[in-house]
């Protein structure tokens, strides 16, 4: 049985050489891919997406500057970001967030640039796409303190525990489970996402990372996303198909998305 789905966090762009987008898209549609949001990291990656949105029907967009490349974030990619957010196709900022398993950029760097996407998506009224690693508590303390957008956003892929994400879940955000959710090793994601309100859930690839069980190990795509999708319908206990539409329904009603059924 196919299960339609949109992949809520993926990186086209970043696919190895020789991988042409149509390709890639090609196979996911059979797959049952009905949208995928294309997601920026940095100021090229950022316009990278816009273009593969604007040349791919069932492809939308994010800006937003990763992280890991904080120190870039400047008030010139600000003016470009506030520009390009005002693209039909462009659904949300980000990612963002704060990632402290680096040394650098330095916290501080981080927590600057984090603050200054969190207002540019208040200003321009597109939900959040939130990045976060080993910095939770910082991550909630900063959305705290600053005015959100009224569609708050989502933490992709969510590796946290069940205090965590307690606490996105009470701050308006959804959850988005990749890949990892299917490792062996991932007892405790599972459980998570056995707890999560089945309204406040989606499910993406983060590709060309995180390719799930049974293709741990290769370079991900949107046409493996089905097996995420099997599998946190297992650990709910709950039917693929119906699952599968709850979580369509999520991603569209975040991203403000007009998308139809593949076919």
């Amino acid at each position: 049985m196919t299960l339609p789905f949109i992949d809520s966090h993926a990186h086209l762009n970043l696919m190895p050489p020789g991988t042409p987008p149509e390709t890639v898209l090609e196979k996911a549609r059979e797959a049952g891919m009905v949208a995928l949001v294309n997601v920026g990291t940095d100021r090229e990656r950022s316009r990278e997406s816009v273009l593969l949105a604007t040349t791919f029907p069932d492809i939308y967009a994010t800006v937003g500057l990763h992280p890991g490349d904080a120190h870039l974030w400047g008030g010139e990619m600000e003016r470009e970001f506030l520009e390009l957010a005002g693209t039909t196709r462009v659904v949300a900022i980000g990612e963002t967030g704060l990632d402290f398993s680096y040394s650098d950029p330095p916290n501080t760097v981080q927590e600057a640039s984090f603050a200054a996407h969190i207002s540019l998506a208040h200003t321009v009224g597109l939900p959040l796409v939130i990045h976060c690693r080993e910095a939770f508590d910082r991550v909630f303390s900063l959305l705290k303190d600053h005015p959100l957008p009224s569609r708050p956003g989502v933490f992709h892929c969510f590796t946290g525990g069940w205090e965590e994400a307690k606490q996105a879940l009470d701050l308006g955000f959804l959850l988005s489970f990749s890949g990892i959710v299917t490792f062996k090793n991932a007892e405790g994601l599972r459980d998570v996402a056995s707890r999560v309100p089945a309204d406040r859930m989606m499910v993406e690839t983060d590709c060309p990372y995180l390719a799930p069980v049974p293709y741990r190990g290769k370079t991900n795509e949107p046409s493996y996303l089905p097996e995420t999708l099997r599998v946190l319908a297992s650990c709910r206990k709950e039917d693929p198909a119906s699952l599968a539409e709850t979580l369509l329904d999520n991603t569209r009603r975040l991203f403000a998305m007009n998308t139809g059924h593949p076919g």
